[in-house]
């Protein structure tokens, strides 16, 4: 399975490696990109940031590099992507966000999210990695139906 992450410059997208273990990774993002692999990552450049064609730009890089799901970290690609899920889904992408109906009670600006909360990632309500899961921690992601990279205090 191949998986594109953007925000690929970011030290979070370095702690979310972890989650996809034995997965190929996309790092991707704006701007300046190194043009490298490194094990079972690699770097790719999205060119210049434009919101008007946000979601559409991103999935055709994740047609265009084959990745079978998208998590988008950068803040102001979350909603746009919410709003274009069913184009990703479409074409057999999967999405690791809330529907666009759910996301305003888990979207939380970054810098809302106090240090030391735990991160957990789900896909359609299971538990795909914590670094500290708990049984608790995996109902509620049953429970919730979860998709996608949630803090959790």
């Amino acid at each position: 399975m191949k998986v594109l992450i953007t925000g690929g410059k970011s030290s979070q997208s370095y702690k979310i490696l972890k989650a996809f273990e034995g997965y190929q990774i996309l790092l991707a993002d704006y701007g300046e990109i190194p043009a490298f692999s490194a094990g079972t990552y690699q770097f790719i450049g999205l060119g210049e940031r434009n919101d008007d064609v946000l979601a559409h730009h991103l999935l055709n890089t994740c047609l265009d590099h084959g990745a079978d799901a998208f998590l988008p970290l950068h803040e102001f690609e979350i909603m746009a992507v919410a709003k274009a899920m069913v184009l990703f889904e479409v074409f057999n992408i999967q999405v690791l966000l809330p529907e666009q109906s759910e996301l305003p009670k888990y979207f939380y600006p970054q810098e809302d999210v106090r240090t030391g909360h735990q991160w957990a990632l789900f896909a359609k309500g299971e538990l795909i990695f914590s670094p500290a899961p708990t049984v608790p921690m995996t109902e509620l992601g049953l429970e919730k139906s979860l998709n996608g990279l949630f803090f959790i205090p």
